[in-house]
């Protein structure tokens, strides 16, 4: 062992550029649900999957999108899982993408994913939001965050 050795990450090192032929690019699914309050105080749940707590190609998936969905509240047909899938299931065409939260708030819901493909993400939210049928009215921001700061500040409302 070397005078720096005791400062090397034990962790395994990952190439990026390969990552997406790995067999395991998804974690298996530990869905965590959170008891929050909404910005009212009234009680809110939510969700947050902790089966990316050691996911190990986190720096190959850096950017954070965190969606404000909002949902008429006189729309009984749309729930959030469909919502969910909506975003996921459209971000797939064309990125790695981790759905790993959501939370309910007053007007809908909040969710957190990270994708690895910045450029098609915000390509295909564009098309999205500027589709006139689209199924809800949201927002979103976009975040670098090759740490996965955000979802480790997540994961601290399910313990």
């Amino acid at each position: 062992m070397g005078l720096f050795d005791i400062f090397s990450s034990n962790k395994e090192k990952v190439d990026c550029n390969n990552f997406k032929n790995e067999s395991k690019i998804y974690p298996e699914n530990s869905i965590s649900v959170v008891m929050t309050q909404s910005e009212n105080g009234m009680p809110a749940t939510g969700w947050v999957d902790m089966g990316y707590a050691e996911y190990k190609f986190k720096r190959c998936c850096p950017f954070n999108l965190q969606f404000t969905v909002e949902i008429p509240e006189d729309n009984d047909e749309l729930d959030f899982g469909t919502v969910e899938d909506y975003f996921v299931e459209e971000l797939k065409k064309g990125c790695i993408t981790h759905p790993v939260s959501r939370v309910a708030t007053d007007f809908g819901f909040i969710m957190d994913i990270y994708v690895d493909d910045a450029e098609f993400a915000s390509k295909k939210l564009t098309e999205m939001f500027e589709d006139e049928n689209k199924i809800v009215e949201f927002g979103c921001g976009f975040n670098k965050d090759p740490k996965w700061k955000e979802y480790k500040r997540i994961t601290k409302m399910a313990e």
